[in-house]
């Protein structure tokens, strides 16, 4: 239910260290409205706008590579992860990388359907759910190759 996405939404916002800590140091959430000034700069208004639905941002750096730019997560969170909300994290994320950010399609949720996880790995978006931790290295390396970040 769309209650229980509210619901984890929040938890991974508030507590991003805990949902993302071994893989990014010093993670903290951050509130689109907070870069929106750097965005408008950089996207067209229905590119903002579609950012402006993403469920969370978290910002930090990727523990095993600390000479790496910060990275950033483009997060979408549903109950049960499935192929629409894999795309909806690669669009938001790769807008984030046009606008300057070394961004990395998330998603998370307490389980992932097999389509999900499937669309996950096939597209390098890291996959969390319940604790489990997914092609990270396939994410970052591909974001890194992708570029974005200053």
């Amino acid at each position: 239910s769309s209650l229980v996405g509210d619901q984890l939404e929040r938890r991974y916002r508030e507590k991003p260290y805990a949902y993302f800590g071994p893989v990014i140091r010093r993670a903290r959430a951050v509130s689109i409205v907070d870069i929106e000034p750097d965005l408008e700069s950089r996207l067209s208004d229905p590119e903002l706008d579609e950012l402006m639905l993403l469920d969370v941002l978290v910002r930090g750096r990727a523990a095993q590579y600390p000479e790496t730019p910060e990275v950033w997560l483009a997060v979408e969170v549903s109950a049960s992860v499935d192929r629409a909300d894999v795309e909806r994290a690669r669009r938001r994320a790769a807008l984030l990388r046009k606008a300057g950010y070394l961004a990395i399609p998330t998603v998370a949720g307490e389980r992932a359907t097999r389509g999900g996880a499937q669309a996950a790995r096939e597209q390098n978006v890291f996959l969390v759910q319940d604790g489990r931790k997914e092609f990270w290295e396939a994410a970052l390396a591909a974001a890194l190759a992708d570029g974005g970040g200053s």
